[in-house]
């Protein structure tokens, strides 16, 4: 598998960036901890939020920006790779690049549904992996002691199918469970000299149905965490697991990372290093991966409200950024203002 494939797609996927942990919203009357109570956890993680809607819209944009977050993004491999000519002609050494558009619908929150589109700069050395659009929905929660259902499916979706090839593959799209938590203070100090830093931890399972062609049932487990560097600048990283060994693929990476600076807030760009790459563990016998086989990302998100409401005339009746999802992926957390 292309490391550009884990570096350029998933690079739009998994970039995740904590600034400051929302609170999980136990309300009680005494200054007491109620403790650990798993029908408070999924109540809170599947509930509605309900606060966006606490006000009735002023204008259009104001109604499409608590719905939707739109975002375009250009991908760049750090590296060239050969690539084969779609027609199987020949090869060449090409730094692998990528535009994507994405479209998030969220007005559910925190259930949601997102919609991606690729365009390769050229074309013509796009593998069969790489997909024209990818998808994802679910329930994606932020908060600590949350948790999260969710499928995406990033495989070779077409638009246009040729012979061969599939508009898509439901089964080769992978579920993913995620719990969110919040790392120990102790751990936290001894991370990031702030005294009121926190770190989001997250421990997943990862389950795709038909990774191969007639291959069936691989699943994974993560456990990562994100920590603040300084105001929008962060660094994650996750390690995998993988239980059945007769279904590791060379490919697969032992631990995945990445930093950069992320604003995910209307009007705010995102410009990051990631690595899905097939990195090792010291002791791993599949040795592989390193810092250049990564990939460049940089987004930006559109202001729904501001350009709504310019086309339509109507003046910004907000005081600050409206609430708005990160585009991509199951360790991001919802930015707002």
């Amino acid at each position: 598998m292309s490391t550009f494939w884990w570096s350029s797609c998933f690079a739009a996927k998994d970039v995740p960036y904590m600034k400051d942990i929302p609170s999980p919203g136990l309300a009680t009357e005494v200054e007491t901890d109620p403790g650990w109570n798993l029908f408070e956890m999924l109540s809170r993680s599947f509930r509605i939020d309900k606060s966006r809607y606490a006000e009735p819209a002023a204008t259009l944009g104001e109604a499409l920006a608590r719905e939707i977050s739109v975002n375009a993004g250009y991908t760049t491999a750090v590296t060239p790779s050969t690539q084969t000519h779609e027609s199987g002609s020949g090869t060449k050494n090409i730094y692998k690049q990528a535009f994507n558009q994405t479209i998030s619908f969220n007005g559910l929150s925190p259930y949601y549904a997102r919609l991606t589109f690729y365009q390769y700069l050229e074309p013509s050395f796009q593998q069969g992996y790489e997909p024209d659009f990818s998808y994802s929905f679910g329930v994606a929660n932020y908060s600590p002691d949350t948790l999260s259902l969710e499928y995406a499916n990033y495989g070779g979706n077409r638009l246009n199918p040729k012979s061969g090839e599939d508009f898509t593959n439901f089964n080769s799209g992978t579920f993913t469970t995620t719990y969110r938590f919040e790392i120990p203070k102790p751990i936290v100090e001894f991370f990031h000299p702030a005294e009121n830093a926190s770190i989001l931890g997250w421990a997943s399972h990862n389950l795709t149905p038909e990774y191969e062609p007639g291959k069936w049932w691989k699943q994974w487990f993560g456990l990562g965490l994100s920590i603040p560097i300084w105001g929008k600048f962060s660094f994650w990283t996750q390690a995998n697991i993988y239980p059945d060994s007769s279904k590791h693929a060379l490919g697969d990476p032992d631990f995945i990372y990445g930093f950069g600076y992320y604003d995910w807030s209307p009007g705010g760009f995102i410009l990051a290093y990631s690595s899905y790459a097939s990195n090792s563990f010291p002791w791993s016998p599949d040795r592989g991966g390193s810092f250049t086989d990564g990939s460049i990302f940089f987004g930006y998100n559109f202001d729904v409200e501001a350009i709504t409401n310019f086309i339509t005339g109507d003046k910004i009746h907000r005081k600050k950024p409206s609430r708005t999802r990160a585009p991509w992926g199951p360790t991001r957390k919802d930015w707002g203002g």
